[in-house]
């Protein structure tokens, strides 16, 4: 058990020294997506702009506070829903896509793990455009505790590795975990405060906190969009993050030489 553990360690290790190699399979795999397109990498923040416009159309009717306030809520939330959902979503296909790079060559497992991980912050810096337009043309105003947004993303990118080794692995394995994965998340995007606020839903507002993706979502916002540190959300965050670094470096150790078997 300890050789694994240092195998899996030195894998991780060797990945991140590789970051010229990742950074350009990411840069590629963007490419790719949008080739021949006429606006290119443009069409991220276009889909991302429609979407928070359509949400902010529908649900900005139903809700009781300002519509300046609102489209910012559902603006800056989107967008931090928007890289945890690829995370989890995009960790359950990472070696799977990575298939032919694994069992055609000699690389360290995390060199695709850390590739996914920059392709979505990839993503997350086009779709931040739209966010900062919004809050300009929302007369919002941010304080020095928007600062606090930037360890709420470097905990997005540490768990997002954590996803990556454990779901990454799992779904590896069982390959209908991927779609159940989904499926789940398409639910939480609901139960997820994004479109409403913990005010509106009343007496499920206690049961809709077990929702750990909502102490993620205000680490966040809560510093962009109400100028507050959220200090229970981070304590939730640090120990959600705990745990997941013990259980993903435990299932990565277990199975990562498997994982070209099961490919």
């Amino acid at each position: 058990m300890i050789r694994n553990t240092v195998a899996a360690l030195a894998d991780l290790g060797e990945g991140l020294r590789r970051w010229p190699l990742w950074l350009a399979l990411a840069g590629d795999d963007m490419r790719q997506r949008y080739r021949r397109t006429v606006f290119g990498l443009l069409w991220i923040t276009i889909s991302y702009a429609a979407f928070v416009g359509a949400l902010t159309l529908v649900f900005g009717q139903l809700s009781p506070e300002p519509l300046s306030w609102f489209v910012v809520y559902v603006a800056v939330g989107f967008l931090a829903w928007q890289f945890i959902n690829a995370s989890v979503v995009d960790g359950c296909q990472v070696f799977v896509n990575s298939e032919n790079w694994l069992t055609g060559m000699r690389l360290p497992h995390s060199v695709f793990i850390f590739q996914s991980v920059a392709r979505e912050c990839l993503v997350l810096g086009y779709s931040a455009l739209v966010a900062l337009a919004v809050m300009l043309m929302a007369g919002h105003a941010l304080t020095p505790m928007a600062l606090m947004a930037l360890p709420a993303l470097a905990a997005f990118i540490v768990n997002a590795v954590f996803a990556h080794m454990l779901f990454g692995v799992a779904a590896t394995r069982f390959r209908d975990l991927s779609q159940v994965i989904q499926a789940v998340m398409r639910v939480l995007f609901f139960l997820t405060p994004l479109v409403w606020t913990a005010e509106q839903v009343g007496g499920l507002r206690g049961w809709l906190w077990w929702n750990p993706f909502t102490y993620f979502v205000d680490i966040f916002r809560a510093p962009i969009v109400d100028g507050v540190f959220p200090a229970h959300s981070w304590a939730v965050v640090a120990a959600i993050t705990a745990g997941m670094a013990v259980v993903s470096l435990t299932v990565f150790t277990a199975f990562r030489r498997r994982l070209t078997l099961w490919l």
